[in-house]
């Protein structure tokens, strides 16, 4: 049996999905706004230094594994981890080390979205996410789309000596 997870959490969960669907309201619909909806597979995160030179991700590494998911009506969500992070002796029950080590190589937020076509910009506007410092915040993104891929640039969240990072998505397809 899974530990319980306390009532004021629970409550306090619920009470910020009801907070996000209330306020979600559906991006403009243009021809890329269509283009996001549905579920995309990470393919890469890179670094850019300034001198151009592209290096794997400093936090989740070469082969990250993750999905970004946009919903017609506004929503979105995010998720990316390291595939081999080191599982948990007793399955149920991290210890305080073992959920600290969790968290890195690992990221995640949730929220709404909106999309400027003109800018080629979205803003994810975070509700839930694993930094604390990042909820409430507005994540701009440059985006491009190729074929039956996405590509997502920003800056926030950056070593020093780096300009910008880069995350590549493909269209996913439901696995078997």
């Amino acid at each position: 049996m899974r530990k319980s997870i306390s009532a004021p959490i629970v409550l306090l969960a619920l009470l910020t999905l009801g907070r996000t669907v209330r306020t979600a309201e559906p991006s403009n619909p243009g021809a890329d706004s269509q283009r996001f909806t549905g579920a995309w597979r990470v393919l890469s995160v890179t670094d850019t230094r300034p001198d151009g030179t592209v290096v794997p991700d400093l936090y989740l590494g070469p082969h990250p594994v993750g999905f970004i998911l946009y919903e017609a009506a506004g929503h979105m969500c995010f998720a990316a981890m390291i595939p081999d992070r080191a599982k948990w002796t007793d399955e149920l029950n991290g210890t305080p080390a073992e959920m600290a080590l969790a968290t890195e190589g690992y990221d995640s937020y949730c929220g709404t979205y909106e999309i400027d076509e003109g800018q080629k910009t979205v803003t994810h506007h975070v509700r839930v996410a694993l930094v604390p410092n990042d909820v409430s915040t507005d994540l701009i993104r440059k985006y491009e789309f190729s074929g039956n891929q996405l590509k997502l640039t920003g800056t926030n969240g950056l070593k020093p000596d780096f300009k910008f990072w880069t995350v590549t998505f493909e269209r996913a397809t439901p696995a078997r």
